[in-house]
């Protein structure tokens, strides 16, 4: 009898098959990788685009752009915290959703505007104060504009500590003579807001470089985007130029720990953040600096719309250090009337 002929494949000969796909993976994927960031990139890219194309859009309708943000009254812009009890706090995204197809959503929120006005409450209360329902609702409506693709989506959870995770729900950048540069603002808990939780974040803010204020030095390098600001593209052409000048930035958002301890800047107070802290990288970034998962920088759309990335270089800030070179150069980008012209196009890609 003949003997049966056999199909199959030995068991080595099936470990060099594996041995052989999971080298071509191991070739493949760190090109792939490449390959999905660089779209990613593209797309974080196109986000910012839009956003200044919103704010040229506004300024066409208003013969200015939007105001910063509706912190506390001017005259009270240092008195911090005592100027929490004033104001909208709110920041100008909402103010760009008709302009990014989301007008619906806009006529949702129940704030004025007005950049004259200093409401006794934020947006996120009502008259006792209680919770404004309505534009918390608003307020969680995710929208892919405000988010960079390269970041990842984490899901905060109830937390027992009141001081961990939370909800950047506005922010206030300025500067004072006796403490140069600051941040201040509003953190929802999710602790004692359980009805409110998760809050949708933002990838994005405006450009409020040092802030405005007192201070000798940080107050050259004031942003587009301050407390209440009303800008016009024709200033910033005769000062520093639009080409020059930082109107938008990117930030990592997830400033974590652990899961609970997540914490966000929501888009409702997408309005100013600060540049005085340098440019720093994910995970280890402060939540109220521009940052960035990409590897070598952090995106900008300039006042002209062109966005271009800048690298991190040597920009963070050390407040017991002498401020680098590269600081300079990241605020005299940022500052629209400092008048400075120093070659930036080290920190440029």
């Amino acid at each position: 009898m003949r003997a049966r002929r056999r199909d199959g494949m030995t068991v080595v000969e099936l470990l060099v098959v594996i041995a052989i796909i999971a080298m071509l993976v191991a070739l493949l994927l760190p090109a792939v990788q490449k390959v999905r960031e660089t779209a990613n990139k593209m797309l974080c890219a196109s986000n910012l685009r839009q956003l200044g194309i919103a704010a040229h859009n506004f300024h066409n309708d208003y013969r200015r752009l939007p105001p910063g943000y509706l912190g506390p009254s001017p005259a009270r812009f240092d008195d911090y915290p005592a100027n929490l009890h004033e104001g909208q706090w709110i920041g100008h995204f909402p103010l760009l959703l008709p302009y990014l197809e989301q007008e619906s959503l806009f006529k949702q929120i129940q704030v004025d505007f007005n950049p004259w006005t200093v409401t006794p409450l934020p947006w996120f209360w009502k008259p006792g104060p209680i919770s404004h329902h309505e534009n918390y609702t608003a307020g969680r409506t995710r929208l892919k504009i405000f988010r960079c693709p390269s970041a990842p989506n984490y899901e905060p959870q109830p937390s027992s500590d009141p001081f961990g995770g939370g909800t950047i729900l506005g922010l206030h950048v300025f500067n004072t003579a006796a403490r140069g540069p600051l941040t201040g603002g509003w953190r929802d808990d999710y602790v004692r807001s359980n009805a409110y939780r998760f809050l949708a974040p933002t990838n994005y803010m405006g450009v409020a470089g040092c802030g405005a204020g007192t201070h000798p030095l940080y107050s050259q390098f004031q942003g587009i985007y301050t407390n209440r600001s009303q800008h016009t593209l024709g200033q910033l052409t005769v000062l520093d130029g639009t080409s020059n000048t930082l109107l938008y930035g990117e930030l990592a958002g997830t400033h974590w720990n652990s899961p609970p301890d997540t914490k966000d800047i929501c888009w409702m107070a997408g309005g100013g953040l600060g540049t005085y802290l340098g440019l720093q990288r994910a995970r280890t970034a402060p939540i109220i600096t521009f940052s960035s998962w990409h590897a070598a920088g952090v995106q900008f759309c300039f006042a002209d719309v062109s966005v271009r990335l800048v690298r991190f270089g040597n920009t963070a800030w050390d407040p017991v250090a002498p401020l680098t070179s590269d600081w300079h150069l990241l605020q005299q980008l940022a500052g629209y009337r400092d008048g400075q012209s120093a070659d930036t196009s080290s920190l440029l890609e």
